[in-house]
């Protein structure tokens, strides 16, 4: 029996916080699988093909929205088309962003202790499906640039929280009531040419883009209410609006109501190219990158997610 395949990462912040719980997934999975902490990327890759050579049937990834990119990049790139197994995602992280978005509930020891009880009783689980973004050689969820990067860059020099992120949104949101110096720092725009499924868009500069295959995009707006409309795709966000504009829309943001294309444009898409001079930021599931020149977004693997 090929079992259950469990990717730690021992660096999230909750994993930090409480190794015990890490610990004792490799006692909750037991003879039914195989629960492994990887300190750096080889680990993960190496991982990844001996996951692949075992022909496990579910990858369960005990992290945060970053952590499961990884994985998820590491076991896509290992499979190489060959049939993914299931993936549980066991909301071992910070942000969980994925999770949240798939209805996942509960702490990593309770998912792995439901996940391994129906797995030996060979009972059904209640799955979703979602796909993939792929960038450059990452696959993940949530794809964003502008001021989105900026702000995760700004988060970051403090340490990943949700609190921090609500307390740095309200002050982005009060500094653009005013004009600040801190809503315009955060609002210096992206320039590049843009092309999305073949076709250049109007536009040389925008606040940010944003690029999902779930709803949400994080403290539980739910900004991509187009995700499902179209297997394949994804739903694609340009921010045409300034920083009050934009802080005014947040309620209809937060429910996933539709904005007005005069601030927001949002389309279903299955590629996005970004062509600029220079450096440009991006973020992937919460992890920020550069990309020099070109950056193409486009629909990786998808995949059957394990809800409970």
């Amino acid at each position: 029996m090929p079992g259950i395949g469990v990717i730690n990462n021992p660096h999230s912040r909750k994993n930090r916080k409480n190794p015990e719980w890490m610990h004792s997934l490799g006692y909750i999975v037991g003879t039914t699988g195989t629960s492994v902490a990887t300190e750096q990327i080889n680990d993960v890759d190496e991982m990844a093909r001996l996951f692949c050579e075992q022909d496990v049937d579910i990858l369960a990834i005990n992290g945060g929205d970053g952590s499961n990119s990884v994985a998820l990049s590491s076991i896509i790139k290992a499979y190489d088309g060959k049939t993914l197994p299931k993936i549980a995602l066991l909301r071992g992280g910070t942000m969980n962003i994925a999770a949240n978005s798939c209805g996942i509930k509960g702490t990593p020891g309770g998912l792995m202790i439901n996940l391994v009880n129906k797995y030996r009783e060979g009972l059904p689980f209640e799955t979703t499906w979602r796909d993939t973004l792929k960038i450059e050689d990452r696959y993940g969820f949530v794809f964003g640039n502008g001021f989105i990067h900026d702000f995760l860059e700004e988060l970051y020099k403090k340490g990943k929280s949700a609190w921090g992120a609500a307390k740095l949104l309200s002050r982005g949101v009060a500094s653009s009531v005013v004009g600040g110096k801190f809503s315009k720092a955060m609002f210096k725009g992206v320039s590049a040419r843009i092309t999305v499924d073949g076709k250049v868009l109007p536009y040389e500069n925008l606040a940010a883009m944003a690029a999902s295959t779930v709803a949400q995009i994080g403290l539980n707006f739910k900004a991509f209410h187009r995700w499902n409309e179209k297997p394949y795709t994804f739903h694609l966000i340009a921010v045409l609006c300034s920083p009050f504009t934009l802080a005014s829309s947040f309620p209809k943001i937060y429910f996933g109501k539709k904005i007005s294309d005069e601030k927001m444009l949002d389309m279903v898409a299955s590629e996005l190219i970004l062509e600029t001079e220079g450096t440009m930021g991006y973020t992937l599931d919460g992890e920020n990158f550069k990309a020099e020149n070109r950056l193409v977004v486009t629909t990786g693997p998808r995949l059957e997610i394990i809800v409970k």
